[in-house]
């Protein structure tokens, strides 16, 4: 949680994320308030949490070991989210605080569901930031991935946005409704200001050549101000040399 919510120290926030590991299983994370019980809801928090810190991977890895475990569970649905599980992979989730019953589990649970929102809102990394997304932000992080692809649709009309990765960078694709401002974070080389080639424009207020936006602490580059016209951007963020 106080990774997700920005709670955290700055100079602390990579050693809570690693520290975080340290109550991890083969199937996921164990609930350190509830020994022995693996919790969807609040693995989904740690999920996002790890990709808030910037560490993609690892909340990769986390999805894969409890999620992906599930889902290719021979006794799971595989098609929905669990509500909880126990440490031996038996659906005995509280069945011995408060549930009374294997049977109360829920195999179907929307509160197990941060992985959907995390993919979306931090891997594809489209989210918006006022009502019906008026402004957004477009911040892919990739991990071990090698392209991803997410979209919704607000009463402004359909947001979409993908990535994959090209030899030697990647290609970032995005078509946000027109009359909505955004964000563009780029991810890049610590202290390589990236080669930028496609239809990345300025917006307006925003000077695009030679100025601003590069930001090497967190090893991204930073686009304000993006105003959309409605029509498909297409860019490839190429490592410089």
């Amino acid at each position: 949680m106080s990774l997700l919510f920005s709670v955290a120290n700055a100079s602390f926030v990579s050693s809570v994320s690693k520290q975080l590991t340290t109550n991890w299983i083969s199937i996921g994370a164990v609930a350190p308030e509830l020994p022995n019980n693996l919790i969807g809801f609040g693995q989904s928090f740690e999920v996002k949490g790890h990709l808030v810190a910037r560490q993609a991977t690892r909340a990769l890895d986390l999805i894969r070991r409890a999620w992906g475990w599930y889902q290719n569970s021979p006794w799971g649905t595989a098609s929905t989210m669990i509500e909880g599980y126990l440490a031996d992979g038996t659906f005995g989730y509280r069945s011995t605080t408060g549930y009374g019953s294997y049977s109360y589990t829920s195999h179907a649970h929307g509160w197990s569901t941060g992985p959907v929102d995390a993919l979306t809102s931090y891997i594809v990394g489209l989210q918006i930031s006022s009502p019906g997304g008026a402004t957004w932000t477009l911040a892919p992080q990739f991990g071990d991935l090698t392209r991803a692809a997410a979209g919704f649709t607000t009463p402004k009309g359909k947001f979409s946005a993908s990535w994959n990765m090209i030899p030697n960078g990647y290609e970032l694709r995005w078509s946000f409704p027109g009359g909505t401002v955004g964000t563009i974070v780029l991810p890049t080389e610590e202290g390589i200001q990236p080669t930028i080639r496609g239809s990345l424009r300025a917006g307006p207020g925003v000077t695009w050549q030679g100025k601003g936006g590069w930001d090497n602490k967190q090893k991204v580059f930073v686009v304000q101000d993006w105003a959309s016209d409605g029509n498909e951007a297409v860019i490839q963020v190429l490592r410089s040399g």
